[in-house]
């Protein structure tokens, strides 16, 4: 303590050494320091998964792991896979849900000489060489260690697909006719019905070219009525042919619709 005497006034100052202060204020930024690489640390450590949360491939599970239960092992492919082309590769991943790690693949006995698959990655390969009958059918299984879980999988293989072959130049390639979509939506006998009529006009044509041709040889009165009864014929004729062509169309149109219903 020490008396000091500042503007005519005079006072007690207390002070300590110099020495004193600057430890003091060392040990202050220290314990802050300290505080601070405490807290940080805590803080690190509540955001880290516990080693339990963790699978052996190193996926978190604890969103699966809801209430203590893991979801379990379920094969996500659905039972038919993309149709294969043959002559054209093929490639498909199989997926699976739920379990604890990443599961492994295989097959139930072998597979086709073409096709190949992938333990790890649960990858179907291959390039068919012909197209197939029937579907192929696969009894696939997924396991991850402690699940194992089978689903049979279809794999049809179909054949590719022919490019339309361009037509010469003295044999154009016209382009196909949906003949079977017009013949049921009725336009059959729409083609009968003028092919009847230009029958039917082509014989008036003919039987009067005939009569003129009698009248200019001044033929006997029998040759016109003769002509009259020959053409006659011919048009019952026509019309017995188109009346038969109408009715096999119908009955046909009746055959095919009741396939199909």
């Amino acid at each position: 303590m020490r008396r000091t005497r500042r503007g005519g006034s005079s006072a007690l100052e207390f002070g300590g050494s110099g020495e004193d202060s600057f430890v003091a204020v060392v040990v202050t930024k220290l314990t802050g320091a300290l505080l601070f690489i405490l807290l940080l640390a805590m803080v690190i450590m509540a955001l880290l998964p516990k080693a339990a949360d963790l699978d052996p491939s190193g996926r978190d599970t604890t969103e699966s792991d809801a209430a203590g239960r893991r979801e379990p092992l379920q094969i996500a492919t659905p039972g038919t896979l993309p149709d294969a082309v043959a002559g054209r590769p093929y490639l498909v991943a199989l997926a699976a849900t739920g379990g604890r790690a990443r599961p492994r693949w295989w097959v139930e006995g072998s597979l086709p000489a073409w096709l190949t698959l992938d333990e790890a990655t649960g990858r179907l390969a291959g390039t068919p060489t012909e197209p197939t009958d029937e579907p192929l059918s696969l009894r696939l299984f997924a396991g991850d260690g402690r699940e194992v879980t089978g689903q049979v999988i279809q794999l049809a293989v179909v054949p590719a697909p022919t490019a339309p072959a361009a037509g010469a130049w003295w044999r154009p390639q016209w382009p196909a006719v949906a003949w079977r979509a017009w013949l049921e939506q009725g336009v059959g006998f729409l083609v009968l019905w003028l092919v009847h009529l230009l029958g039917m006009n082509l014989l008036s044509s003919l039987e009067r070219h005939s009569l003129d041709q009698l009248v200019a040889v001044d033929g006997p009165q029998a040759g016109p009525i003769a002509v009259q009864r020959r053409f006659l014929s011919y048009r019952v004729l026509v019309r017995l042919t188109t009346l038969a062509a109408m009715t096999a169309l119908a009955a046909w149109l009746v055959l095919s619709r009741s396939r199909t219903m």
